[in-house]
């Protein structure tokens, strides 16, 4: 995996010659937002897929936060002669993110989301002629479709307006349609990069 040591190395970049702030980034009122490529892959059927992703996220403390993602699938690669593929895939999640106890600027947590999924399909049958050969395309109605995802990730607040990201989850679900075969929406995706916070609101200090 040759993406493995660039995460790596951007983290020890980052931690190295970035000043630490001393000021705890991970607390209520935090929100964060990140854009992002996600290559995936489907296990049953064997495809590669990209999608465009993009979050927003509120802290309700620094152990519960609430998340929203949106996601547009930019291509797929790896059909079969005959195989169903799909021609649209958008989809909405929102749920909860449960982080991990941190004093300092690392934030692991675990997310849960359920979601829905705009989906159409299609499917291209090859025939053979005596001159040529031919390619005949069918069209399948888009329909919506429910979501689930669960997935692992981690958070690193090198400063006040900017963090690292890593995250890989499982999406499942089933692209319910009257296509002739059925068509699985489960995939593993993984992402990283670099996204920005803010605070929404002012944290009221105690009195001493």
């Amino acid at each position: 995996m040759k993406i493995i040591p660039v995460i790596i190395f951007a983290c020890f970049f980052v931690s190295v010659s970035a000043q630490q702030p001393e000021e705890q980034f991970i607390r209520k009122h935090l929100v964060r937002t990140t854009m992002s490529i996600v290559p995936a892959y489907n296990f049953k059927d064997d495809l590669k897929n990209v999608h465009l992703n993009g979050n927003l996220e509120y802290y309700m403390d620094n152990r519960v936060s609430v998340r929203g993602d949106a996601n547009y699938m930019l291509g797929s690669s790896g059909l079969t002669t005959d195989s169903i593929g799909l021609k649209d895939n958008i989809s909405v999640m929102l749920g909860s993110v449960f982080h991990l106890p941190s004093k300092g600027h690392f934030d692991p947590y675990f997310i849960l989301q359920p979601g829905i999924a705009y989906t159409s399909s299609f499917r291209e049958k090859y025939t053979i002629g005596t001159e040529s050969n031919s390619v005949k395309t069918t069209y399948y109605a888009g329909t919506v479709s429910p979501l689930a995802s669960a997935g692992l990730g981690f958070n690193y607040y090198f400063q006040r307006f900017a963090h690292l990201f890593v995250e890989t989850r499982y999406v499942y679900g089933r692209h319910l349609s009257e296509a002739p075969a059925p068509v699985l929406l489960q995939e593993l995706r993984i992402t990283f990069g670099l996204g920005f916070n803010v605070f929404a609101a002012k944290e009221k200090r105690k009195p001493v």
